[in-house]
């Protein structure tokens, strides 16, 4: 799944403008993707995921209901040519028939939906746990900065005392 597939809180995101100002990206903060991930007992992610599923899953259920409910007012209304007795057993068969393709495409949608759920969960794990690398490889990095700031800071001490002391 890509990034940009993914769908997350807007909060987690920064505006970054080019110097021109005329393109504008929206990134996702490491730091801020980290926090609210860990938010909680740590099941942001989880509830995200679910939220989205039964969003995806009562969007599936009411095309189902409405399919349906087209077919029943078509089985009502089909067919006023034929014979009476043809046309009950035809349009029930028929009717059951669509009914059941109806409910079979439903619940492949249905599967594809958790599919998609569980997909969309682990990329959003992967990425916080890019996110998290990042954050400690940056700090490592900006730690060992200030160390030789630190040092470097010492040594001016120590080179000052030195000639106020001789």
């Amino acid at each position: 799944m890509k990034t940009s597939e993914m769908e997350l809180p807007p909060h987690l995101y920064t505006r970054e403008t080019s110097p021109c100002g005329t393109v504008t990206r929206f990134i996702i903060a490491p730091d801020k993707l980290v926090s609210w991930a860990d938010e909680g007992r740590g099941d942001a992610i989880l509830g995200l995921c679910h939220t989205i599923y039964e969003r995806e899953i009562a969007s599936i259920d009411t095309w189902e209901r409405d399919r349906i409910r087209q077919l029943e007012e078509e089985w009502k209304t089909a067919g006023d040519d034929w014979d009476i007795q043809v046309r009950s057993f035809v349009k029930v068969k028929r009717y059951h028939t669509t009914r059941e393709d109806v409910v079979r495409e439903a619940e492949q949608k249905r599967a594809n939906a958790r599919a998609r759920m569980t997909e969309h969960q682990s990329a959003i794990e992967k990425l916080v746990q890019e996110a998290r690398e990042f954050i400690s490889a940056h700090h490592a990095h900006q730690d060992e900065d200030n160390m030789l700031t630190y040092l470097l800071a010492i040594a001016a001490i120590g080179a000052v005392a030195y000639t106020l002391a001789t």
